[in-house]
């Protein structure tokens, strides 16, 4: 018997002898908790996806604040280049390693970058506070280290993803060149704001079918869509909140924020 039927007998038997007859179809459209934990153990979450095969460009890590801060380059670029900089603000877990030991950031880096994506560096930093901005230090120490940041791009993952568009809003359009957040943890009241200040600014934004947080991110494309006048890309996807749904939305990232680098 193939593993998701067995999976899907067991856990539809086991909601049965919890609930009664109806309740794997309640769950199943939220009419009671339990559609998230469902769908894990259904197999619907998907797998990590392999890494691109490309080799990396150069990562670095160095010291600042009383942390790290690590920085990715593409494959092939002249030393001296002063290349533009994607802030990468990772979830509440994760560190200036996460994107790269986690995600693989620097492998979709240099593929998209094989494919005509013009290249940029990307670059995280340990928080102490995932939910807090990147301050105006970050960007100084960047451009000692010979990035661009006169106009950056920001990318986050779930606290991270809503940390990305507050970081967005904040500096605004003159700053930032397009913002990519996935699966970002924000409350639907946290909306109707988030539309309003983001105006202008190229957006992809992604989440799991069965992530709790896929309402308001549903909300947030839609109001983008009827009010800004920029690129706004994304949806809700097939996937959960977790890092495989999350390394699978790489490859449709990277080169959206590219494109918007002048």
């Amino acid at each position: 018997m193939h593993a998701t039927s067995r999976r899907t007998i067991l856990v539809s038997g086991a909601l049965g002898a919890l609930a009664g007859a109806g309740a794997y179809g309640f769950a199943e459209t939220d009419a009671i908790p339990g559609r998230f934990w469902l769908a894990r153990r259904l197999g619907r979450c998907g797998d990590l996806p392999d890494l691109p095969r490309v080799g990396p460009g150069p990562v670095v890590e160095k010291s600042f604040g009383g942390g790290r801060v690590v920085i990715g380059r593409p494959p092939g670029v002249r030393r001296g280049t002063r290349l533009p900089v994607v802030l990468m603000l990772p979830g509440s877990a994760g560190n200036a390693r996460t994107p790269f030991d986690a995600y693989g950031v620097q492998h979709y880096l240099a593929d998209a970058v094989r494919r005509g994506t013009r290249p940029f560096a990307v670059a995280a930093m340990d928080r102490p506070d995932p939910a807090a901005s990147p301050g105006p230090e970050l960007l100084a120490f960047l451009r000692v280290q010979g990035l661009r940041t006169d106009r950056v791009g920001v990318l986050g993952w779930s606290i991270g993803g809503r940390g990305a568009l507050e970081l967005a809003a904040a500096l605004g359009t003159g700053r930032v060149a397009a913002v990519a957040a996935v699966s970002p943890a924000m409350p639907a009241s946290a909306v109707r704001s988030l539309v309003t200040r983001l105006k202008g600014i190229p957006l992809h934004v992604t989440c799991g079918r069965y992530d709790p947080f896929a309402e308001a991110t549903r909300k947030l494309l839609s109001g983008l869509h009827n009010t800004s006048a920029a690129e706004i890309s994304g949806g809700i996807f097939a996937g959960c909140h977790d890092s495989a749904f999350r390394r699978r939305m790489l490859a449709g990232q990277i080169p959206f924020l590219g494109r918007h680098f002048q």
